[in-house]
């Protein structure tokens, strides 16, 4: 799938999530990353579906309104659709309520809710608003329990941890001075990509595993 992207003539940067589909087309997380750890993974049950465009031809396209990006969206996903057949493009529906009980019906895991005149923004924020079946969620209730009982927080923080947060705040510096700047869509993507390892790296030191 990477391979295929990168083929592509176009450059661009979509906001989407990779899932493993079941035989009724319903995405499922556990058994993404079940077949993910496996030396051979099963690809043809794979698909990217992509529900937002952040950059594309090195243009930033993030202070743009939701409806404006997801039309250049829809245009770009039925331009590449024949060379990378696995990227989906997530529609949108004006009413919320019938597509959220259409959901329950079909046991899927929720909706998600946008504002169409909001940018684009990393993390929670009050433009968009995630709503779960309460099918989904009572089914999926040990999930939670699972994840507390693997890790918890350390009390421990050496001081390789704190030079860790030193070089995330060294970093996230950098983007904000160069955030405006005429930058190269590769420039932005290594610095976004180092930001990601060091937030892996802090996230792992200050867990243990139990």
């Amino acid at each position: 799938m990477a391979e295929a992207f990168a083929a592509l003539p176009t450059d661009f940067i979509l906001d989407g999530e990779l899932c493993f589909c079941d035989g009724r087309g319903r995405s499922d997380f556990r058994a993404l990353h079940a077949e993910m750890c496996q030396r051979r993974p099963d690809t043809s049950r794979m698909a990217y579906f992509a529900f937002d465009l952040l950059f594309e031809h090195d243009v930033d396209l993030r202070r743009l309104a939701l409806a404006e990006r997801q039309r250049d969206l829809a245009r770009l996903c039925n331009k590449v659709r024949k060379e990378v057949p696995y990227l989906f493009l997530v529609e949108s529906f004006p009413e919320g309520e019938p597509l959220l009980e259409w959901c329950e019906h079909y046991q899927l895991e929720g909706i998600v809710s946008k504002r169409l005149s909001s940018r684009y923004s990393s993390g929670t924020c009050r433009d968009w608003q995630k709503t779960k079946c309460d099918g989904w969620r009572e089914a999926n209730q040990f999930r939670h329990k699972m994840f507390e009982r693997r890790k918890k927080p350390s009390n421990e923080f050496t001081e390789r941890d704190r030079a860790l947060v030193r070089k995330r705040e060294e970093l996230a510096l950098v983007c904000r001075r160069l955030r405006d700047a005429d930058l190269s869509q590769a420039v932005a993507r290594e610095l976004h990509k180092h930001q990601a390892l060091l937030e892996q790296q802090i996230a792992r030191a200050r867990t243990v595993e139990v």
